[in-house]
């Protein structure tokens, strides 16, 4: 399910001389939130990696293992993100990073093969509310499957971004 272009939703990025980019991921935290759901509520850690290397050796896509690994995950969201929240951590040098930058006028933009709810979830948790509202986020999203609500077990997939 393709989503509709934020770029209006962006207008600091039209008049900023520089713009800075970013992963979520590893890059503004600690550790992979992902990684974290799916070897800690799905398939577990082994899988993960196996996946991985065919979508590293040509013989899935990233999309379609991506989606197989988080298909795994059957805890119901609100459960995810509060597992997330209490393992996941803020890199030591990302605070001081985002306060320069907003010093300067830089503005941040945090690019992700995650998913938009789990990400601002947690940069509201570790910035504060105000912090993570001024960083836009490009990413994927989450929706329930058919006949069922995030809130239950199996109850959501991802819905990426883009249709391919």
């Amino acid at each position: 399910m393709a989503q509709p272009s934020t770029d209006a939703a962006l207008p600091a990025l039209g008049s900023s001389r520089f713009i800075f980019f970013t992963d979520f991921d590893g890059t503004i935290t600690q550790q992979d939130s992902n990684d974290f759901l799916i070897e800690e509520f799905g398939v577990g850690p082994a899988q993960r990696r196996l996946v991985f290397d065919d979508i590293l050796f040509g013989r899935r896509t990233f999309r379609d293992g991506f989606k197989e690994l988080l298909d795994g995950v059957d805890l119901p969201f609100p459960q995810c993100v509060a597992a997330l929240l209490q393992s996941i951590t803020l890199d030591e040098g990302f605070r001081e990073f985002h306060a320069w930058t907003k010093t300067h006028g830089i503005p941040v933009v945090v690019l992700s093969g995650g998913m938009e709810p789990i990400i601002r979830a947690l940069l509201a948790h570790l910035l504060g509310e105000e912090e993570a509202s001024s960083l836009p986020i490009m990413s994927n999203n989450v929706v329930p499957r058919l006949g069922k609500s995030i809130e239950d077990v199996g109850g959501w997939e991802i819905a990426y971004r883009d249709d391919r």
